[in-house]
């Protein structure tokens, strides 16, 4: 057990916040402007949540983003995890390191002691000082309910909770941040709507630590060239781009609208890329593309977001919003059912075809075609059923 020591718990809760003031710092940070998680993280034993994607790589990924926005630096070791209760009870103790996990108690090191969350209590982080630099933290652990329901997602909070918004918002108590109670920000007390960085979070950082210097090439780039923002899809596609990474790539992670879709691998041949990127390791082979059937998803807006991370805990995400137009029937095996011959067509503008009357899959159709400057070729830009 570690003695001569105080610790500092902070919770986030269910439920309103009240009005207060501007970001509110704990009192406590990290001298040296880093700190390092020792994590394997798993919840009721898995590693992942039930939307398929790791609890770890999540954890990195909030970690990254505070990483983005000032000089403190969060590590992430899934090399040599740590348990948060380490040193209390039958957890041996590992070097006044880091730890977090899903956990049924909240363990304390001052006392040896394993507590209750308290009532509608999401997660707890506990920092330890010396009682000589109450102004120095020297660990924390973070422990997460592991009675609740946990999932992992983008948006409007839904039943199960989003474990990526309340890992960032315990990294922020990790860096020394308390409770903010009247701006919007990720370190409000309740956990709503908000999944990402505010500008609030962001202020409370740079005055701990001051803000992100320039540091020449950024570690990751990456850029999504189809669909492109804006862009209207129909049928049968392509989603392709690059990334390239001074640190090795540990995950390439697609979402489409907030849920995740794929993995994506990133060693497709794209010599441009390379010439234009020399200095990144492999970048003449950092193509990624794939194909799919924009027709399954339902007419209007969706949005892809893509997240790179590297191995030092680095996080890039790019993401573009685009509109479907589509048929009633997704796929027509049989090309007798399609069929342009009491179709009109009709030149509408410089640039823009019209037909009317086409026939799919026994219905009809007006098709509107436009001229897609970054296609060089015409695309599909309404589909609108009129029979």
């Amino acid at each position: 057990m570690k003695m001569n020591r105080l610790a500092v718990a902070a919770a986030l809760s269910l439920g309103i916040g009240v009005q207060a003031n501007a970001y509110v710092l704990d009192g406590s940070s990290w001298p040296d402007g880093t700190a390092t998680f020792h994590i394997n993280i798993t919840n009721q034993g898995a590693a992942s949540s039930p939307s398929g994607i790791r609890w770890n790589d999540a954890f990195r990924e909030a970690a990254g983003k505070w990483n983005a926005q000032s000089k403190f630096v969060f590590n992430v070791d899934e090399n040599d995890p740590s348990h948060p209760c380490a040193g209390v009870g039958s957890y041996p103790q590992d070097g006044f390191r880091n730890g977090a996990d899903f956990h049924p108690k909240v363990c304390n090191q001052v006392d040896g002691t394993e507590d209750d969350y308290g009532n509608k209590t999401l997660a707890v982080t506990v920092s330890y000082v010396y009682n000589s630099k109450p102004e120095e933290k020297v660990e924390t652990d973070i422990f997460f309910n592991s009675a609740e329901s946990w999932d992992i997602y983008d948006g409007a909070a839904r039943t199960r909770f989003d474990f990526k918004r309340v890992a960032l918002h315990e990294l922020g108590h990790v860096m020394g941040l308390g409770h903010e109670e009247s701006n919007p920000a990720i370190m409000q007390p309740t956990i709503g709507d908000t999944y990402n960085l505010q500008a609030d979070d962001i202020a409370g950082a740079q005055t701990l630590y001051g803000a992100a210097s320039d540091p020449g090439d950024p570690p990751i780039r990456m850029a999504i060239e189809e669909p492109f923002n804006g862009d209207v899809k129909a049928g049968i596609s392509n989603f392709r781009g690059w990334v390239v990474s001074m640190n090795p790539l540990v995950s390439l992670t697609l979402y489409r609208d907030g849920v995740l879709f794929d993995t994506l691998d990133h060693n497709g041949k794209r010599v441009d890329v390379g010439n234009k990127y020399p200095d990144y390791p492999g970048s003449d082979n950092s193509g990624f593309s794939f194909t799919t059937n924009f027709g399954i998803l339902s007419a209007g807006q969706h949005q892809y977001r893509l997240v790179a991370r590297d191995n030092q805990g680095n996080t890039l995400e790019k993401t573009v919003n685009f509109n479907v137009e589509r048929y009633d029937s997704a796929w027509v095996g049989d090309d007798t059912l399609i069929s342009l011959d009491n179709a009109g067509v009709q030149i509408t503008g410089s640039r823009e075809i019209r037909i009317d009357g086409m026939r799919h899959d026994g219905k009809e159709y007006r098709v509107i075609l436009n001229w897609k400057k970054a296609k060089q070729g015409f695309d599909v830009q309404e589909i609108t059923r009129t029979q």
